[in-house]
């Protein structure tokens, strides 16, 4: 492939000293890659390979997003030709190490990094490269800080993606940054840009990142398409103040290293379907780095942004208390509340304040008669996959809270209700995740909730329709309204348990839910990922998980769940159960936040034999949750193997 001759390289150590340039244009290159050769020069980049990363103790499968390829050092993988990188991803099985077991994948791909040997803070970052079509094809180029970083750990210390292709919209690319607290406590700010000149991801393009103190720049063939000034760092966790901050311009003043691969499936694009090829390629060019004169100059003084801290003010209830504004798709564009900024519905008329997120679902949307008809076409791989949803509603601490509104479908069909907050409150569920049964004919549903967060002035009611089926569902007269005081922290039980019905012994009732079908089991619920996959009993006080078909990456694919919890910060606790498994399994014991961040309090373990055994776990409650949850979560084996988990008398106490 022909491309403009770059001028030889000097030493680094002088290049870095001679950054004395104008601006961006003549810039003085530091570092490059032509792919000239006949392999990866792996003097300036080194293989990721697996399914997953260890983070402390714990394996983290799909890289943290559900990704579904198993990356490899193979030619087939990861190649030079012809002047170019080439890297693939195959539809193919393969068995490779997932953490302290062995999974099998469906496809393979490639992941490089030049981590250990180049980074740089500041500059010039310029990458030619050609990304695949199909759906679930995650293409990305991006950075991440060269460690040892003073700014803890992901995201408080920073992420840089300089472009990411979702395969499924061709024309459209994700320049993005992360920043904030330690995960879960980060948050990220970015833009879909439009190729310039109709483009799209399947042609050449020049990738470009221009990094100088307080300010990112992104461009796409020479045109700016994004730009950031703004963002935070913390090791505080979670952030409270300005003062929890670290110096400006942290975390985005430190080296960063750079990364090229393919994913498959997962958060960004979903999973691959009917219509994805069995091979998708990633082409790079060349990448090329180069120093700036501007790179040298001063950040300047802070600037003002909102952070999650900062208060909002609360958008005021209508007369009749509903905190939903045209919660009945009849207010029109010139009333009063409508301003400039207020969203809407594209194709429904009468839906200000209204919003529509797809990931990997899709939706025709309109105003039938006065009412929305969300008619999901494609439903998507998780719930969220088509959400409609409005935003700004001030749900208060210690509030009780009635969701009401008409609803039916063409078909009967599920879909999940969740009032909860948005990116700054790490998506928490204030309503938790709420299964809502829709049928044929219109019908008045309610879902009750006790407000038990901080105060959100900006939480979000979601109607999420994806991953349940396609066709119309319409939807009228939508209410959110205070209709009381949350009750309190449940007290433990006579014992001073904490954990309700320990010795399965109480059936379910209509105001106390159990595992349905299996008698003895209120105040405890399972969940599967695949609700095939799991069968609950219960006998003589002991409650047994018989679970076919592993999922051989993720532990959460099977729990044992109780809600309700009450927690006190700064106090001690000490949980007690007995345990076996059919054959040597280990398992994860959580208790921790019930959505949101899910952040855990008590992250152990349980190793899990054919003899029954006691186990016994001491932790200190971070924060006051008077509704926290207790969690077993399954053990992960071959792909397609089964076990058994028993367990008995549970006991969590506060310690003296």
């Amino acid at each position: 492939m022909s491309r403009s001759p770059l001028p030889v390289l000097l030493p680094l150590s002088l290049l870095l000293g001679a950054c004395t340039l104008t601006d961006a244009s003549s810039a003085t290159p530091v570092w490059q890659d032509e792919f000239s050769g006949t392999s990866l020069d792996t003097s300036k980049w080194s293989y990721q390979t697996g399914n997953g990363f260890t983070a402390g103790t714990d394996y983290v499968a799909g890289w943290g997003n559900n990704e579904l390829e198993y990356y490899t050092d193979r030619a087939s993988n990861v190649s030079v030709q012809g002047g170019t990188l080439v890297i693939t991803a195959r539809r193919e099985k393969i068995t490779g190490p997932a953490g302290r077991t062995t999974g099998t994948f469906d496809w393979t791909s490639g992941r490089i990094r030049t981590a250990g040997k180049f980074s740089r803070t500041y500059g010039k970052f310029e990458i030619r490269a050609k990304f695949p079509r199909g759906k679930g094809f995650w293409p990305a180029i991006w950075m991440l800080p060269e460690e040892p970083s003073p700014y803890a750990s992901w995201a408080a210390n920073g992420e840089i993606d300089i472009a990411e292709g979702w395969g499924s919209k061709p024309t459209e690319v994700a320049h993005t940054i992360h920043y904030g607290g330690v995960w879960p406590n980060n948050v990220y700010a970015g833009k879909t840009a439009t190729y310039p000149n109709a483009g799209s991801m399947d042609q050449w393009h020049t990738y470009t990142l221009q990094w100088t103190p307080g300010k990112i720049q992104w461009l796409i063939d020479g045109q700016v398409t994004s730009e950031k000034t703004q963002w935070w760092s913390a090791n505080k966790n979670p952030p409270s103040s300005d003062a929890d901050l670290n110096a400006w311009p942290a975390p985005f003043d430190r080296p960063f290293y750079l990364l090229l691969n393919l994913a498959v499936g997962g958060n960004f694009d979903g999973n691959p379907d009917a219509t994805t090829p069995d091979q998708g390629q990633m082409l790079v060019d060349y990448v090329r780095v180069y120093g700036m004169q501007t790179e040298t100059g001063s950040a300047g003084p802070r600037p003002d942004m909102t952070y999650p801290w900062t208060p909002k003010p609360a958008r005021p209830a209508l007369s009749d208390g509903n905190l939903v504004y045209n919660g009945s798709f009849d207010w029109a564009d010139t009333d009063p509340r409508v301003t400039p900024d207020t969203t809407s519905l594209s194709g429904a008329a009468n839906s200000r304040f209204w919003t529509l997120y797809t990931s990997d679902g899709q939706v025709t949307l309109s105003n039938d008669a006065g009412d929305l008809k969300a008619d999901v076409t494609t439903a998507g791989s998780v719930n969220y996959a088509v959400q409609v949803r409005q935003d700004g509603l001030n749900i208060e601490s210690g509030g009780r809270y009635e969701v009401s509104f008409d609803a039916w479908a063409q078909s009967a069909r599920p879909m999940m209700l969740k009032v909860g907050g948005g990116q700054d409150r790490g998506y928490a569920a204030y309503s938790g995740e709420q299964t809502v049964q829709i049928g044929t004919t219109k019908e008045r549903r309610t879902v009750t909730f006790d407000m038990k967060a901080t105060t959100d002035a900006a939480a979000r009611l979601e109607f999420n329709l994806g991953n349940a089926g396609t066709g119309p569902v319409w939807f009228d007269n939508v209410v959110v309204r205070r209709v009381g005081t949350a009750a309190g922290a449940r007290p433990p039980a006579a014992d001073g348990n904490l954990l309700y019905n320990a010795a399965f012994t109480q059936d379910a009732t209509a105001t106390v839910p159990g595992i349905a079908g299996v008698p003895g089991t209120a105040y405890w619920t399972t969940w599967s990922n695949v609700p095939e996959r799991l069968t609950t009993g219960v006998s003589s006080g002991v409650i047994t998980l018989n679970v076919r078909d592993v999922d051989p990456a993720n532990n959460w694919h099977v729990q044992l769940n109780q809600t309700e919890v009450p927690l006190t910060a700064g106090k001690s606790y000490t949980l007690t159960f007995k345990g076996k498994a059919s054959d040597a399994r280990e398992v994860a014991v959580v208790i921790g936040e019930n959505g949101g961040s899910y952040a855990r309090y008590l992250d152990g373990k349980a190793a899990l034999g054919a003899t029954e055994q006691t186990f016994t776990y001491t932790f200190t409650a971070p924060v006051t949750n008077p509704a926290a949850q207790f969690q077993l979560l399954g053990a992960v084996g071959a792909a397609g193997s089964s076990y058994g988990l028993s367990f008995r008398d549970f006991r969590l106490v506060q310690n003296p």
